[in-house]
């Protein structure tokens, strides 16, 4: 049994995120409650609004958690601007995959954060300088970040439920694609394992990172020829 001394040392903003968090990794963002948070630390609910006052501030918080720890200087200060805009893109993605049933909470608090902030500005003034106007340059770090939620939130075979759903959801879905009638969906019937799981998990991640920054790439001279 824990003492009221070791309760109140271990309780604390932080301390309530971090379980948050870790509920949210295990069983979906869904089982993150307050009361279930009180349960976990032994206490009750009312001691953890002295932290965070409801659950919107709480899902808020685990948002802003998810990028704490990023850098945008030390992600993005050298090289060719496609390199460092792979290189912020590659770090929320990195950032989200610690905690991806949280994932969507990034793009709704990436810029209510510091670090968040940090990360588009500097997307954004990487993009101005090279030939992008402001407007576009916004809209390609808009998508950016849906990029980023949406390659950790729809990798093959990591879904973001509560874990002992996965399998018999995956399952479910490899059977429903297997099953298709072969001589209308051929490669389709036969690309049921390939489209619900993934073997290379950093592969999976390299390539949809270079197919957003090449799409970007390729919108520059287009941009330019019909500016001139």
């Amino acid at each position: 049994m824990r003492t009221k001394t070791a309760v109140k040392t271990e309780l604390s903003r932080d301390a309530v995120v971090d379980r948050a968090l870790a509920i949210a990794d295990v069983e979906g963002l869904d089982a993150v409650t307050i009361r279930r948070l009180a349960q976990e630390f032994g206490v009750t609910p009312m001691a953890l609004y002295w932290h965070v006052s409801n659950k919107d501030e709480l899902l808020a918080a685990m948002g802003d958690r998810l990028f704490a720890d990023l850098d945008a200087d030390a992600v993005a200060s050298t090289g060719p601007w496609p390199q460092q805009l792979r290189r912020l893109v590659a770090a929320v993605v990195g950032a989200l995959r610690a905690h991806p049933a949280a994932a969507v909470l990034g793009s709704q608090r990436i810029l209510y954060s510091d670090s968040g902030r940090d990360l588009a500005e500097r997307a954004l003034e990487l993009l101005v300088r090279a030939g992008f106007d402001v407007g576009m340059a916004c809209d390609i770090a808009r998508h950016s970040m849906q990029t980023a939620v949406m390659l950790v939130t729809q990798q093959p075979g990591e879904l973001t439920t509560a874990a002992e759903l996965r399998e018999g959801l995956m399952a479910e879905k490899r059977a429903a694609i297997a099953s298709l009638p072969v001589d209308r969906f051929p490669l389709l019937a036969a690309s049921a394992v390939a489209f619900t799981s993934c073997e290379d998990d950093d592969g999976y991640y390299r390539f949809g990172i270079d197919l957003f920054v090449a799409g970007v790439e390729g919108m520059l001279p287009r941009r330019a020829s019909k500016t001139r």
